[in-house]
């Protein structure tokens, strides 16, 4: 029997669940300073860029979800595009065949800053610089390392090392991080302090150009005219029905769409009468996951280069799509949080780096780690997600809100896991829905994933192996690290509740 080892937070007024206790915390006083839902995620994303910069840091990228009123949903795209120098022909030349997973041929130009930006712009009410300054303190003064990331520099230690800029930040001791150790980035406290007088000059100033210089002195591509040229902008969620449900995901280049096709081929069965642990639930699930991953892999992409349309999308006949995902994809991490004000706005926030420590390069004088998003690529030509000039790849970030009307209940659903996550969170949310679990139970619930292009699907302890032909089964001790959730919900008797799992260092906090 798993037993459940975290408490919700429950609050008439706002409530945050984040991936780390400094981030809930500095969330919440922003919240009892007046700030709504938006300008406490601000800061809650700013300290997370600092406590789990392996995860989520400024050298990464953002979405959002915000739901500013019942019915009404904006989505924030903080991903970046690749270098305008980017092309097939160059990596070629420079005998590649694939991408490479790491190195300073896979960041994108950072879009969290400028996805920041203009969600504050649209939906805050405080200054910006008072959002920005309690992570630049924090970089400053210091703060104790959580088992996340003095876990992530122990397992990375070679190719941190390879670098001097993740050299410098991360080992600059002599030895990894342990767990309770205080760390201090000076470096990164002076580019939170640039960026709260001017979120712009992320792209437009000195950081940039440092960033610039130090990626192509390594062998990349990026320029600072990719930085200057950059804007992350805002579109409409994509949504569906189900089983009397209201579930926003965000669309591309997310793979959102993918939740809400899995979700559409699960809704005409009945919960598995054997239990949620059940093989027969693990079989029918393998069974709609390929479908959904084939159809992402077809057609999802940049949505300025897609050939087929959002609409189109949604309407489509999943079970006589056909095929099966081709490409196999390495796993990645992130980190999620949701906000939930006094007056019930609502963000889903989300930002990843892609792998820890995304593309092991640094930049030293900020001590800015870059992501690891172009590794997404394909060099084949007649992939949708060919590697093109100035293009964001298939992202694997996305979140999720779901809405019921009659009994005037929103949650925002959200966790790590990479290619993973389309499943997971299908997972979590048919645990509530069609198993009747509580946001707590859902999260912490033992998980099974299946690798996109494989036949190996890893299973938390809890399960039983089902005796199915033609897949290779892992059993993971629980709790493993096959995503690490959070709920925040508006229930119906009128509290807020925040929910943090098991498998993270977070905490849910709030106002009393």
């Amino acid at each position: 029997m798993i037993s459940l080892l975290k408490s919700p937070f429950y609050s008439k007024k706002g409530v945050i669940a984040s991936e780390h206790p400094l981030a809930s915390f500095v969330g919440s006083k922003i919240l009892d300073s007046g700030g709504n839902a938006v300008d406490a995620a601000v800061a809650v994303s700013a300290v997370l860029s600092v406590t789990l910069p392996h995860l989520g840091g400024l050298g990464g990228d953002f979405f959002a979800l915000v739901m500013h009123s019942p019915g009404r949903v904006r989505f924030f795209n903080g991903s970046g595009y690749s270098p305008e120098k980017a092309s097939l022909d160059t990596l070629r030349s420079l005998g590649y065949e694939e991408m490479p997973p790491e190195g300073p041929l896979t960041p994108v130009v950072p879009g969290m800053v400028d996805g920041l930006r203009i969600m504050w712009e649209a939906l805050g009410s405080m200054e910006w610089k008072d959002l920005i300054m309690p992570a630049a303190r924090i970089a400053r003064e210091g703060f104790g390392v959580t088992r996340s990331l003095s876990t992530a520099i122990s397992s990375s230690l070679n190719k941190l090392s390879g670098d001097e800029g993740s050299r410098i930040t991360y080992l600059a001791s002599g030895k990894p991080l342990g767990l309770g150790d205080l760390v201090k980035f000076p470096g990164l406290s002076h580019a939170l302090e640039e960026i709260a007088d001017d979120p712009r000059s992320f792209y437009e100033g000195e950081i940039a150009r440092r960033i610039a210089d130090y990626v192509r002195n390594a062998g990349g591509l990026l320029d600072f005219k990719d930085f200057k040229d950059f804007k992350a902008f805002e579109g409409d969620p994509v949504s569906m029905s189900y089983k009397g449900l209201r579930v926003y995901e965000m669309p591309p280049n997310t793979q959102g769409i993918t939740t809400l096709h899995i979700l559409k081929m699960l809704e005409p069965y009945e919960p598995i009468s054997s239990g949620s642990r059940s093989p027969e639930r693990i079989l029918k699930y393998l069974e709609v996951f390929q479908k959904g991953y084939a159809i992402r892999d077809k057609f999802i992409t940049d949505p300025e280069r897609m050939e087929v349309g959002v609409e189109e999308l949604l309407r489509m006949d999943l079970n006589s799509a056909g095929g099966t995902s081709k490409r196999q994809y390495m796993g990645g991490d992130t980190t999620f949080f949701s906000v939930i004000d006094n007056d019930g706005c609502i963000v889903a926030g989300i930002q990843s780096l892609f792998y820890p420590f995304g593309s092991f390069v640094t930049e030293p004088y900020y001590g800015i780690t870059l992501n690891a998003r172009a590794s997404s690529f394909s060099l084949d030509p007649r992939d949708i997600n060919r590697l093109e000039p100035r293009k964001r790849p298939l992202h694997t970030l996305s979140a999720m809100l779901v809405e019921d009307d009659v009994k005037g209940e929103v949650k925002s659903i959200g966790l790590s896991g990479g290619h993973f996550r389309p499943q997971l969170h299908a997972e979590i949310l048919t645990n509530i829905v069609d198993y009747g679990m509580d946001p707590q139970e859902a999260i912490e619930h033992p998980r099974f994933v299946w690798h996109p292009g494989g036949r190996e699907v890893d299973l938390e302890e809890g399960y039983e192996i089902p005796l199915i032909k033609n897949y290779r089964f892992s059993l993971k001790p629980y709790p493993s690290r096959i995503g690490v959730a959070a709920i925040a919900e508006i229930r119906g008797n009128g509290l807020r509740g925040a929910y943090c799992d098991i498998r993270g260092d977070g905490l849910p906090s709030g106002l009393p």
